[in-house]
């Protein structure tokens, strides 16, 4: 089929001398792109650490469901197949991914070819493997590259379907768009994106009465109907967490263009602008045109989401990705009219120079990203200096399990045989069931994180007899190892304090038995042997408990990176049942400087639970390393509190990073 025919209009096919020769070597050039573009990919997704995302849709996936508390069940569902036919192990869901990805630009091919020349439709397609927001797909089993490959083909088939009024183009819209409300609940704001085109555009309000988007609206609802279900069944769980829980708003310019910004970056500056005409020829040039859709699609996800910018602090940057997809058939004949519009050979040869930037700095994102990965998958080998590119919290939670082994073998020696395993929260859990021992089996209670109350992950934990209420009624009087990941501001932070002190309820017979800390060091797992008590004490007694630290430094946090001529005032709190007289800052056990112990701060007042030391309320301390006493290097950072009788402890342990500057 041939939209020309229809009134459409090639765009222009540039100069009379081809880049990269004919059609078919285009397409040999693109094809062997993209082998080494899957190449890439799999390299990275074999040295990259299981992401807790990942996990969170295994594990959940070990459960079945219509839905879960922040996810519809789309990738749930293709986990608990995967992991069914090919074991507890990560690298066949990275190679759906992988697969996924692969498919969009035969996507995008298809998105293009009714609307431009068959060479211009190819070098669409190159470009999705050029754009970092579609090239960094494939790596992780994530819904992002689904979302996008839902939403070309949604759109494919979408302006075939106006333009022809086929019913099988709106099926295979709904199809997909129904497919897409499995996956991920980003998937509505495409929806809207085709409802604002039905209500705005001419042409779009033809559509009211057809039939044929209400089959596909038909469709789209099908898919959305096990989410219903889900949340209609526990208290709406997804509302609460992406509408109510998560957004924290603070309304301010600077993350609008903080948000744009990143945009621009991480799709390169040229991309970027080139897909912005690509909108204003879809939405204006086109707007009596079906392709017009797909204005309509990128502009509105785009504009959703720099709405929630304005008032949401925390906009994720993969979040309008989706938004760039639908403009790709454009972008090569923005960028070829824009090389040809200049008024000279020299200036046409200049512009084709500009062009030819956006590749080479796509290029480096990607080996930016390549050496991230590589460089975060040997953290612990690499020089301290390179650790401070490690801004995600990827770590890997493999190399906790010879400990975690320890720990059960201690708590069997204490209780028996029987022994259960208890996380801080989900985030944690899942990262230890899976990929875990490699098989299937490990199943974690989770001990009521706040955020696991944020996120709603208490409901999927609840389904599962999984939460601290199961373990209290199902291991009564038996043994657990018991895993902290203990918060950075855990005295300061009433929710986390009320956590720790349930626990201290719930457990007996507890017994610290290592500290594990992950490369690069920020995240601390906390290990411990205990029983769980019959039943949880209803007051808990006036003395320290071994889950709640003595020695509490509340900053620099563990894994941190501060300069030799560090001047910050650090802060944190020290208690002791007989009381304490004098507080070290030590590093690397040596001492550099005296705290300033004994504040009652007017602003924050030492939590009651304290109480039990003499000293109390007076049980604050600040300090100030003094100039030339930091050295730079990898350095533990701890306290060291001298007791009235003389006696000394050491705690708050932690591992710092020094630099230059």
């Amino acid at each position: 089929m041939d939209y020309i025919e229809l009134g459409a209009e090639r765009q222009r096919m540039g100069s009379q001398k081809l880049l990269i020769g004919d059609d078919r070597m285009l397409m040999r050039a693109g094809l062997a792109l993209l082998i080494l573009m899957t190449v890439w990919r799999f390299s990275i997704g074999l040295i990259s650490h299981v992401i807790w995302e990942e996990s969170h849709f295994v594990v959940s996936g070990a459960y079945p469901d219509f839905g879960y508390p922040d996810i519809p069940a789309g990738f749930p569902w293709i986990a608990r197949v995967v992991t069914a036919v090919f074991g507890w192990q990560i690298w066949p869901l990275r190679i759906i991914g992988l697969l996924i990805a692969t498919a969009i630009p035969f996507a995008v091919y298809f998105l293009a070819g009714p609307l431009t020349a068959k060479r211009n439709a190819i070098w669409a397609a190159i470009v999705a493997l050029l754009l970092p927001p579609s090239a960094l797909n494939g790596t992780i089993f994530y819904p992002e590259g689904a979302l996008q490959l839902l939403l070309v083909l949604m759109c494919g088939c979408l302006i075939r379907a106006v333009a022809t009024d086929e019913r099988k183009w709106w099926i295979w819209a709904g199809v997909c768009a129904g497919i897409g409300q499995l996956v991920h609940f980003r998937f509505l704001v495409p929806g809207l994106a085709v409802v604002l085109f039905m209500l705005i555009n001419r042409e779009g309000r033809k559509l009211w009465t057809r039939p044929g988007p209400y089959i596909t609206a038909a469709l789209g609802v099908i898919g959305f109907v096990p989410a219903i279900i889900y949340n209609a069944t526990h208290d709406w769980p997804a509302v609460q967490f992406h509408v109510i829980n998560r957004p924290h708003f603070d309304p301010a310019p600077d993350h609008i263009i903080s948000f744009v910004m990143t945009q621009i970056g991480l799709c390169t500056p040229i991309f970027f602008i080139a897909l912005c005409f690509a909108a204003k020829v879809s939405l204006v040039d086109d707007r009596n045109k079906p392709d017009t859709l797909l204005g309509y699609q990128a502009v509105t996800i785009f504009l959703f989401y720099v709405v929630q910018a304005t008032i949401n602090k925390k906009v994720m940057p993969h979040w309008p990705f989706m938004a760039y997809l639908p403009l790709l058939p454009y972008v090569p004949g923005v960028l070829i009219a824009f090389a040809d519009n200049a008024a000279t050979p020299v200036g046409r040869a200049v512009r084709s120079a500009i062009i030819a930037i956006s590749p080479v700095l796509a290029l480096g994102i990607g080996v930016a990203a390549s050496i991230y990965q590589w460089e975060f998958r040997h953290s612990a080998e690499l020089p301290y200096t390179e650790r401070a590119h490690n801004i995600l919290q990827n770590e890997n939670y493999l190399l906790a399990e010879p400990d975690l082994a320890a720990a059960t073998a201690r708590a069997h020696a204490r209780f028996g045989d029987d022994i259960a395993w208890a996380a801080t929260g989900h985030r944690t859990a899942v990262h230890l069931e899976f990929p875990g021992p490699g098989k299937e089996g490990r199943h974690i209670y989770t001990l009521g994180e706040p955020y696991d109350n944020v996120a709603r992950f208490v409901v999927a934990r609840h389904d599962w007899h999984l939460d601290l209420d199961a373990l209290q009624k199902d291991r009564a009087g038996k043994g657990v190892v018991i895993i902290l990941d203990e918060p950075d501001y855990l005295l300061h932070e009433g929710e986390s304090l009320a956590m720790y002190t349930t626990l201290c309820r719930t457990f007996e017979d507890i017994e610290p038995f290592k500290v594990t800390s992950l490369p690069p060091g920020r995240t601390v797992l906390s290990l411990y042997t205990a029983r769980v008590r019959q039943k949880p004490l209803d007051v808990l007694p006036k003395g320290p408990c071994p889950l709640i630290p003595q020695l509490y430094l509340a900053n620099p946090q563990s894994g941190r990176f501060i300069t030799v001529k560090d001047n910050k005032q650090h802060y944190g709190i020290a208690v002791d049942p007989k009381g304490i007289t004098h507080l070290d800052v030590m590093i690397d056990h040596k001492p550099v400087v005296a705290a300033n112990y004994g504040i009652d701060d007017i602003n924050f007042h030492a939590p009651d639970y304290l109480s039990y030391d003499p000293n109390y309320p007076k049980v604050q301390f600040t300090f100030t390393f003094p100039p030339g006493s930091l050295t730079p290097g990898e350095h533990d950072l701890s306290l060291e509190a001298t007791r009235t009788d003389g006696t000394k402890t050491e705690g708050a342990d932690r591992k710092i990073y020094i630099t230059k500057k």
